[in-house]
């Protein structure tokens, strides 16, 4: 079954329209989605590139092992969503909710990072290299081994932050 089957049977399976709970494992993808409740959904060992996620929640979700490069998400909810061993190049992050999220031994490189909520979230051993951020805010976020080189932030708001 392709990515796309599976990521739509998920948002299915969600909306209480039929489909199933899902996960890619070991998959690739290059679609664009719009307005899906991808909420719980795992992403394993899977690589994106050129992926579009607009409107679309990722609430609680799990990704580990996974690369996407040149992706984007718009306006997306990924609240407590937790993400491990995964890479992000030349991705966007725009106008998203990470609120309670979890980064551990994550890589972005050459990413954009705008409008983006990182409350009670926690980093570990996250390298942002050569990014570029704005209107990026938090508070209490736990940071331990967080590597910025390269990168430039304005308008940052951190608030009881305790990165390194």
């Amino acid at each position: 079954m392709s990515s796309l089957q599976i990521i739509q049977d998920h948002d299915k399976w969600r909306k209480g329209t039929g489909g199933a709970p899902a996960g890619l494992a070991g998959e690739s993808d290059g679609n664009v989605y719009l307005g899906l409740d991808l909420g719980l959904i795992t992403f394993t060992s899977s690589t994106f590139k050129s992926s579009r996620f607009g409107t679309t929640s990722f609430v609680d979700a799990v990704w580990t092992a996974c690369r996407f490069t040149g992706c984007s998400f718009s306006r997306c909810d990924m609240q407590r969503i937790k993400v491990s061993g995964c890479s992000f190049v030349g991705c966007t992050f725009a106008a998203s909710q990470l609120r309670a999220s979890s980064f551990s031994d994550c890589t972005f490189s050459h990413c954009n990072l705008i409008s983006l909520n990182f409350d009670a979230s926690h980093w570990s051993q996250v390298k942002l290299l050569d990014c570029r951020g704005q209107q990026v805010s938090a508070a209490d976020l736990v940071g331990e081994q967080v590597d910025f080189t390269g990168s430039r932030f304005e308008d940052m708001q951190f608030t009881n932050a305790r990165i390194n």
